[in-house]
């Protein structure tokens, strides 16, 4: 086998890995500065869930929580400690969704479907980001699952 033939095949192996995202950059999740991730279940108002949290200028951390069918008027938000963002956050890094990170991705075939959009935030300015329609990344039904349990928990008492 000639050289020119050997770069080709080395060209290609490492074209295919970037192409399958295996050079991502691994994004630890701590020290989040931010986390926002939200999806629709309808096309009817207020059809979606919304669960965030965010670090306040005086280093409080927030987070707010939208179950479907409430408007934007009525999220839920309260202070929580850092025990409950490390938490959250042992729930989001399970995932591995720095491998998420530039998803993006449409089923054009379905003109009434779901979204959803994923961001998440370091201190540091680590960043992800991943949406879609109709289209999810592998794990996201269990991912929603634990976050939403992980919200729903934190508001028991205000749910009731």
């Amino acid at each position: 086998m000639d050289i020119k033939k050997i770069i080709i095949i080395v060209g290609l192996i490492i074209f295919s890995f970037v192409l399958t995202g295996c050079f991502k950059k691994k994004i630890d999740i701590k020290n989040t500065k931010r986390f926002s991730f939200s999806y629709t279940v309808g096309n009817y108002m207020y059809g979606s869930y919304l669960y965030e949290l965010k670090l306040d200028k005086n280093g409080k951390y927030i987070i707010s929580y939208k179950p479907d069918g409430v408007s934007d008027e009525e999220i839920l938000q309260k202070e929580i400690s850092k025990e409950d963002v490390k938490l959250l956050e042992n729930v989001i890094s399970k995932y591995n969704i720095y491998l998420w990170n530039g998803y993006n991705k449409v089923d054009k075939h379905v003109l009434d479907g779901n979204s959803f959009n994923l961001i998440y935030e370091t201190k540091g300015n680590d960043y992800i980001s991943a949406s879609g329609y109709m289209k999810y990344p592998k794990g996201y039904k269990e991912f929603k699952e634990d976050i939403h349990n992980y919200y729903v928990n934190l508001f028991k008492e205000e749910l009731d």
